[in-house]
């Protein structure tokens, strides 16, 4: 389960007033990182791109795979490098939710840039994702609370997960990949997404790689242009990156048919800083996800319970549709909501921009086995 956004997500800029007897050692680690069903994980691919070899508990280049991206990751440096996995632990619950998708033959991953996503305004993390000639550069946290830029890559996060994911599953036989990101990781996904289908449009890797499926968990797009952007559609303004989200995820669907859900859990971006994207609602699948056992104020655990709930929701079947009779009654569709369990033909069947899902069951419960979602007209 994360263990760093929930602790340390602030939209404001922190101050460390800390004095430190001794410098902290410079290390910088990034990149794919394995997990079996125990929660335990081997790194995939070294910084220089010699790929590791795994046991097949870990990576298996016949099954399908998915990969996860994380968000902002503020004071995870000086919280001993704290880092998200797939144990979910709330409120004497102790789940580990990579479990049910191991036992359902797939490889599951992180890809890890906790050090470069390290900083105390979100806008510097996000810049990191785009180019690597953002405000901040390429630098990274260390456990002290410094910032170097020594082990920097000189390049963007989204190339660098390109270029490892590529490499790995180059030889993959599935031909299955999915991809999913939470909060400011849900650009990183879509970024990794649009480059991988260039890159099979251009020849430059294999059909094998196109990712099948992408999965936006309550994503965060910051508002205002972006010099770093330009202007890519020559409109004469300064992009925004939830314009380029869009564009991209546009260009998938038109190639791929790709499915594209976005769960959203809280109200991250109706704050001043965050991108609403509305025009992205009617594209995707779009699903409100209730989390009524945290307190009605309580944004920042809603954003974040979105991630365990996601990979937990592989343990149960898809939730149920249900709509509301003229008389106030619910009653099941016999269709399906969206999970991970959900097959890829419904969600594509779910996108645009008719309906959209509200959930209106298990609202109090973290386990999404009881969940149902009412089927809403825009």
């Amino acid at each position: 389960m994360t263990k760093t956004i929930q602790k340390f997500l602030s939209f404001s800029v922190l101050i460390f007033s800390s004095s430190f007897a001794a410098a902290a050692q410079d290390t910088l680690d990034y990149g794919l990182y394995w997990f079996d069903e125990n929660n335990t994980s081997v790194k995939a691919i070294e910084q220089d791109g010699t790929v590791n070899n795994v046991s097949l508990n870990y990576f298996d280049p016949t099954k399908p795979t998915i990969i996860h991206f994380h968000g902002w990751q503020n004071g995870s440096s000086q919280n001993n490098y704290s880092r998200e996995d797939f144990l979910f632990d709330y409120n004497g619950e102790n789940v580990i939710t990579s479990a049910s998708w191991k036992v359902r033959d797939w490889n599951i991953a992180y890809f890890y840039w906790n050090q470069l996503a390290d900083e105390a305004e979100v806008k510097d993390a996000e810049a990191k994702i785009w180019t690597p000639n953002g405000p901040r550069g390429m630098r990274y946290r260390l456990n002290d609370g410094s910032y170097r830029t020594a082990l920097s890559p000189n390049k963007s996060v989204s190339d660098i997960a390109f270029e490892q994911i590529t490499s790995v599953l180059s030889g993959s036989t599935s031909y299955y990949v999915r991809l999913s990101g939470h909060s400011l990781g849900s650009q990183l996904a879509t970024n990794v997404t649009k480059k991988i289908s260039d890159a099979v449009y251009n020849g430059t890797v294999g059909n094998n790689l196109t990712v099948d499926r992408l999965e936006l968990l309550d994503p965060f797009w910051s508002a205002d242009p972006k010099s770093y952007l330009g202007d890519a559609n020559g409109d004469g303004n300064t992009d925004w990156v939830g314009e380029h989200a869009r564009w991209d995820i546009q260009t998938l669907i038109d190639r791929h048919n790709l499915p594209v859900t976005w769960y959203k859990s809280s109200g991250i971006l109706d704050i001043w800083i965050g991108d609403r994207n509305t025009i992205l609602e009617g594209m995707v699948t779009f699903i409100h996800n209730r989390f009524w056992y945290l307190s009605g104020p309580d944004f920042v655990n809603k954003h974040n319970q979105v991630v365990p709930w996601y990979f937990r929701s592989m343990a149960s079947n898809a939730p149920e549709e249900v709509t509301i009779t003229w008389w106030g009654a619910r009653r099941t569709t016999g269709k399906l909501a969206a999970s991970a369990r959900t097959s890829d033909s419904r969600i594509q069947e779910m996108m645009g921009d008719r309906y959209h899902w509200d959930q209106v069951e298990g609202r109090y419960t973290t386990d999404p086995s009881d969940d149902q979602f009412e089927r809403k007209n825009y």
